[in-house]
């Protein structure tokens, strides 16, 4: 086990982000092809979700336990844990946000009605919980990750037994509410014990286990394999109602068994990631972002202008490919020499008038 704990480059799992803004657009593309032209892009239009939200929860639960383990109960690391969590999430957000709300503004139809209410601007740009959806609509996801950030940043507590109790309980009370033996009809209450928590805690129980039990390789690929499975099995059991369990249910597990297989298999062997496939890994998040706004833009466009009438599997490719293209856009353009700046900023500002500290900055 000590060759897995000196690994620390993850090439699968973070190649693997880019399932994430893969799922979601495919199943965007079909929702935005039956509002417009009553198309049925991918014959499941019963499904309303693809699951790769949820793989971005566990996968989001897993790199911060893995990540932070060694920083546990150091209160002295929980300002620098909040801190590089949310400068991943709110500058690049903010910016999108900023940008489509001016349009929201002049044209209310295009949205829900209630993006120019302050209440809703407010909520959207810190991430806080609301029944309205946030100005960015995807971005309702962002709003659990935030709150799980929040709530596991306990583990930077000295008292690990206090933790323990808290950690315990947020889980227990999650599933009470998940299963239904808890009930409540207030909104806050149920987003407090909402079920994407445990999909969350799935990932860290993924970090957990692979860096105490070592997987043969075959039996890592197998689980890979499963997981991989698990998203087309729970589309279609959504849509034919073969089986009753959730759409939610199947893919979180799928996500927990592709996690744990590919961490397993990193921890093991190097695996060479084509500079391709990285750089789609690095763009999913502004990919995530900006596709709904750009799906919905080319769909006004193909509905005024008529271009590729009735040639509606054209168009539904085309939405695919050019939200791809744009989030990349975003992405080379804009989050990643944001993240630049802000990096060069931190780091003088770590600095201060000490040049020498530099070294130690750089290794921390």
């Amino acid at each position: 086990m000590k060759d897995q704990m000196k690994r620390k480059h993850l090439n699968l799992i973070q190649f693997s982000r880019a399932l994430v803004p893969l799922f979601v657009l495919l199943f965007h593309a079909e929702a935005f092809m039956h509002v417009y032209f009553d198309y049925d892009f991918l014959k499941l239009q019963d499904v309303s979700k693809s699951g790769g939200v949820y793989y971005f929860f566990a996968l989001s639960g897993f790199m911060i336990f893995y990540i932070y383990q060694g920083d546990f109960g150091n209160p002295k690391r929980w300002k620098f844990f909040l801190h590089s969590r949310f400068i991943r999430i709110y500058p690049i957000y903010w910016i999108l946000s900023l940008c489509i709300l001016p349009v929201y503004i002049l044209f209310p139809s295009f949205g829900q009605g209630n993006e120019s209410q302050l209440n809703t601007i407010i909520t959207s740009l810190l991430l806080f919980p609301n029944e309205n959806e946030p100005i960015l609509s995807v971005a309702w996801s962002l709003v659990h990750t935030v709150f799980f950030y929040l709530i596991f940043s306990v583990v930077f507590m000295k008292n690990k037994t206090i933790t323990t109790v808290i950690l315990m309980t947020w889980a227990i009370v999650s599933l009470g509410f998940s299963t239904d033996i808890f009930i409540s009809a207030n909104y806050y209450v149920n987003f407090l014990f909402n079920g994407n928590n445990l999909v969350f805690l799935l990932g860290v129980l993924c970090a957990y286990a692979v860096r105490r039990i070592k997987l043969q390789m075959i039996i890592a690929w197998l689980l890979v394999a499963i997981g991989m499975m698990g998203f087309p099995f729970a589309w279609f059991n959504t849509q034919f109602e073969i089986f009753h369990l959730s759409l939610q249910l199947i893919t979180s597990l799928a996500s927990g068994f592709i996690i744990f297989g590919l961490s397993a298999i990193d921890l093991q062997a190097e695996v060479n990631i084509p500079v391709f496939a990285k750089y789609l890994s690095d763009a999913s998040f502004s990919i995530y972002l900006s596709h709904f706004l750009i799906m919905s833009g080319l769909c006004k466009f193909f509905s005024i202008t008529n271009v590729l009438t009735n040639h509606y599997f054209i168009i539904s490719i085309l939405l695919i490919v050019l939200a791809t293209g744009g989030g990349c856009l975003v992405y080379s353009f804009l989050e990643k020499p944001l993240n630049r700046k802000i990096k060069d900023l931190n780091i003088k500002r770590t600095l201060g008038s000490d040049g020498n500290k530099l070294q130690m900055v750089e290794k921390s």
